[in-house]
């Protein structure tokens, strides 16, 4: 079996790489030709958001709201997009390194600077390549006309969060759409050229990785994702060769991914790593000398602290089917029988879970509001999914350690409210029944 998988990833391989040889390597002169024309295409889309009065019109919203409206993940339709956005626009938003320089664009359009002004003063906020993007297929898409773009796709629905305004009555010159459409299809094809002809570094990275408990193309597939931001990102002019450039978007987009999905446990890449080192340095001794070694010569081989390689030998990623056998000698049970409940809850019980959060939501009226909006976040109280640590510190603008702390001051509070602890008390004792 493990031959026949091997055999065939190597024939994936072979294949992928008859393909790319259709795209041959390309040279200094010719990255510097293709980079400069997606930058000469970034900074004319700039130029057409600023001439038209429509363009300007949608900066102004765009730097109010990224100071007034911060984008909640709870009313994203993919979380994706709401990371794609953060991506793009964190640094924008309030509490961001160029909130600032965001805000003085706002108010100078608002004070009626013109196209020149409007154009110097974006320029200052270094936008990065693809919200440029991002910014004119929003614009267009708010005028009716279809353009392809994931940043656009997160800018909408984020746009749906933004307070209404009177609608405008200013569109897009049709000069102006047909240079914007043009400037997108530059953009497009000189990020897909530096894309195409680079695509045996991706297979090149993924076969390393192969026999991590992933499938090949999916490696491909996530490796070529990390190039395309290596690609929409690349500076010709600061002097590297975009394989450089592009090797540790590649190589971190696969390694993130295998450590994602290979195991049952996700645990952070940095951890997953380590893990791994450890078992190769544990079978390389195995090989060698026919024995196992012991936890101070792990620790020598991987240079790590015998605390630690203790730690990590006890990470494994274990698991067992719910439809495997209670018991060897009985096929008729198995695991899942054993497990209590339903995919559906008893009508009294889930009134009983609705009682229990109204009346949690009205003590934690004791808690400070940042407390407060911590906890009902942390564990769904409102209508929504809960959202993680981090998510609420994007939500909040603040960092994972302020939320934590935040969380461990509100639980403390709770934990001697006396009207908590008698209703936790009652619901206990009915869920026993």
């Amino acid at each position: 079996m493990d031959q026949t998988i091997a055999d065939t990833d190597e024939k994936d391989l072979e294949r992928l790489f008859a393909e790319a040889r259709k795209y041959p390597l390309l040279t200094a002169e010719q990255e510097g030709d293709i980079d400069g024309s997606k930058w000469a295409a970034v900074h004319e889309l700039e130029r057409l958001l600023t001439r038209d009065a429509a363009g300007r019109t949608f900066l102004r919203r765009w730097c109010k709201n990224c100071a007034e409206t911060p984008p909640d993940v709870s009313r994203f339709r993919s979380r994706d997009l709401h990371f794609i956005l953060r991506r793009e626009v964190g640094d924008y938003l309030s509490g961001g390194k160029s909130a600032h320089a965001a805000q003085t664009l706002h108010s100078n359009i608002a004070n009626g600077a013109n196209a020149k002004q409007s154009l110097e003063l974006l320029q200052e906020l270094k936008l990065p390549a693809s919200l440029v993007v991002g910014l004119v297929a929003t614009l267009m898409r708010n005028h009716n006309i279809e353009v392809a773009c994931s940043v656009a796709d997160a800018l909408q629905q984020w746009q749906l969060q933004w307070p209404a305004e009177r609608a405008s009555k200013r569109s897009i010159t049709e000069s102006n759409r047909l240079a914007m459409t043009t400037m997108l299809q530059q953009y497009n094809d000189a990020r897909d050229t530096l894309t195409m002809h680079n695509l045996r570094l991706v297979y090149s990275i993924a076969g390393r990785n192969r026999g991590k408990g992933v499938n090949f193309l999916d490696m491909v597939q996530e490796g070529t994702l990390g190039l395309i931001r290596a690609a929409e990102k690349f500076e010709h002019s600061k002097g590297f060769r975009f394989s450089t450039y592009c090797f540790n978007w590649i190589t971190q987009s696969i390694r993130r991914y295998v450590g994602d999905t290979a195991g049952l446990i996700r645990y952070p890449t940095h951890v997953q790593e380590q893990v791994n080192k450890v078992y190769r340095e544990r079978l390389d001794a195995v090989a060698r000398t026919g024995f196992e070694p012991s936890d101070a010569e792990l620790a020598e081989a991987a240079g790590l602290s015998l605390e630690k390689i203790r730690g990590l030998k006890q990470l494994r990623n274990l698991g067992i089917s719910l439809d495997a056998p209670q018991y060897d000698e009985d096929d008729s049970s198995t695991m899942l029988d054993t497990m209590p409940g339903g995919p559906f809850q008893q009508t009294t019980q889930s009134a009983e879970t609705e009682s229990l959060q109204r009346c949690l939501l009205t003590e934690m009226d004791c808690l400070e509001p940042a407390e407060r909006e911590v906890v009902i976040a942390r564990w769904g109280l409102h209508q929504g999914p809960a959202l993680s640590r981090a998510e609420i510190a994007d939500r909040m603008s603040v960092s994972r350690e302020w939320v934590r702390q935040l969380e461990s001051s509100a639980l403390k509070k709770l934990k001697n409210n006396n009207t908590i602890q008698s209703a936790y008390q009652d619901y206990s004792s009915v869920s026993a029944w």
